[in-house]
């Protein structure tokens, strides 16, 4: 998916590239999470939520909110399962083993952001 959103110190327009982590067919929620605490995106849309959500053909102004270290470590448990080969390369996260516990995941999900968008 791409975001769009406003750069908090420069005022320009920027447009951030994310991985899918996550589609929750019934709430239309798409989850992305932040490999760093530091992410520049993440920190612009908390300081103004983001303009629109690209995926695929689809675009919206989205509703956002900031999901919880248990979400995202729900989150990641379900897409090692649906996506081991791809899992074992994004692994790279610090702290994230491919054969991470749901304990060691709940302790790296804390260090992280993450954020679940849907339409308005």
């Amino acid at each position: 998916m791409q975001i769009t959103h406003v750069g908090r110190r420069s005022g320009k327009v920027r447009r951030t590239v994310l991985a899918v982590l996550r589609f929750d067919e019934k709430t239309k929620e798409i989850y992305a999470v932040s490999a760093w605490p530091g992410s520049e995106w993440y920190f612009n849309i908390q300081a103004s939520p983001a303009l629109q959500v690209e995926t695929g053909f689809v675009r919206y102004a989205p509703v956002q909110r900031t999901l919880s270290p248990e979400e995202i470590t729900t989150t990641f448990i379900e897409y090692r399962k649906n996506h081991p080969i791809f899992s074992r390369i994004i692994c790279r996260i610090p702290g994230w083993k491919w054969d991470s516990t749901n304990e060691e995941f709940l302790e790296l999900a804390r260090t992280l952001r993450g954020v679940a968008f849907r339409p308005k």
